[in-house]
């Protein structure tokens, strides 16, 4: 649905050299600095309490992991579940000359070039990481047999197709359902639903689309896919660090970058009920609805999943083109 979506920048903490270890860090940082500010409160004194993993050891980082998640524990919070950044999912875009996508020298041209071929060997490199912890839909790296095994070079490799036979092909139906949910969810003011299926920054954005329209109704209609749904950017990482394995599920924390191309439409009615959209032309009036002018959408998302918790993939982020660059994918 296309309300009057707000960007937002997803701010980004440090890196380290483990990539793991600094998208622990946030949810380290977050329970230590609550259980000190819990600590002086109660015992009012003045300290410091801010932590600085970076000038750690690595082995240091650990044991500090290990022990947030011990007070973590104690005070009732799972570290594990805090938020955290965004993984370096990207839109690709056209680096041809002859494409769209303008490019103020040879250089920046070549640059954009080596980070789509990066963008693959990433996305590569983390589909054989979902198929090897079994965490890709529809397939199971035990049962595959001889000749699966021979092909799988070849999936790996077609993270972006949109075939039915694709190994992604599940999985990019579960993203579309959610994507439905979800904006059937906003037309319905529906804020639990939202919630379970969106995480921030991207459910802000979705109270503040519900709080502007909570006045009016709003039907969404989906009216088909111009083009399937497109997985452009995946990654996959080890976001649950701690000592023993997750009771459920494996340590993954998945993120993949959706492209969704549909024909849509969006009526919107007053608490009177007058139509406040623009009429789709030559319809006629369906008892007290007025059917609504289709728009065709291209819209980005980023979904999350965390393999180590029974949760539904969640949107996360919303991401939009570059100026002036056409996308690739």
């Amino acid at each position: 649905m296309n309300f009057a979506f707000v960007s937002r920048t997803t701010p980004c903490l440090r890196r380290s050299k483990s990539p793991s270890l600094s998208r622990a860090k946030f949810a380290v940082t977050f329970s230590i600095h609550r259980g000190a500010h819990m600590t002086a409160a109660r015992k009012r004194k003045n300290h410091d309490d801010n932590i600085d993993l970076q000038s750690y050891s690595e082995e240091a980082q650990l044991k500090f992991i290990r022990h947030a998640q011990i007070v973590g524990q104690k005070q009732g919070i799972d570290i594990w579940a805090q938020p955290v950044d965004t993984l370096d999912v990207m839109i690709p875009y056209a680096t041809a000359p002859w494409s769209k996508s303008k490019f103020s020298s040879i250089k920046e041209r070549l640059s954009q070039w080596l980070l789509n071929q990066k963008n693959k060997g990433k996305s590569i490199f983390s589909m054989m990481r979902l198929v090897s912890y079994d965490s890709l839909p529809g397939t199971d790296s035990q049962t595959m047999g001889l000749m699966g095994a021979l092909r799988m070079p070849l999936h790996l490799c077609t993270s972006s197709s949109t075939k039915s036979t694709s190994w992604v092909a599940p999985l990019r139906k579960i993203l579309l359902e959610s994507y439905i949910s979800v904006q059937q969810a906003l037309a319905k003011h529906d804020k639990e639903e939202l919630s379970r299926l969106t995480q921030l920054p991207y459910y802000q954005e979705t109270e503040k689309l519900v709080k502007k329209g909570k006045a009016n109704t709003y039907v969404w209609t989906l009216h088909g896919e111009t083009s399937p749904a497109k997985i452009i950017s995946i990654r996959s990482t080890e976001g649950h660090l701690g000592s023993a394995p997750p009771p459920y599920g494996n340590r993954l924390l998945v993120n993949a970058l959706v492209k969704f191309d549909t024909e849509q439409s969006l009526e919107i009615y007053d608490a009177q009920g007058n139509a406040l959209h623009t009429p789709e032309p030559g319809a006629s009036r369906k008892g007290s609805r007025v059917p609504a002018k289709k728009y065709r959408l291209t819209e980005y998302y980023v979904f999350e999943k965390r393999m180590y918790y029974n949760t539904p993939w969640q949107i996360k982020e919303r991401l939009y083109p570059k100026p002036g660059k056409q996308p690739l994918l």
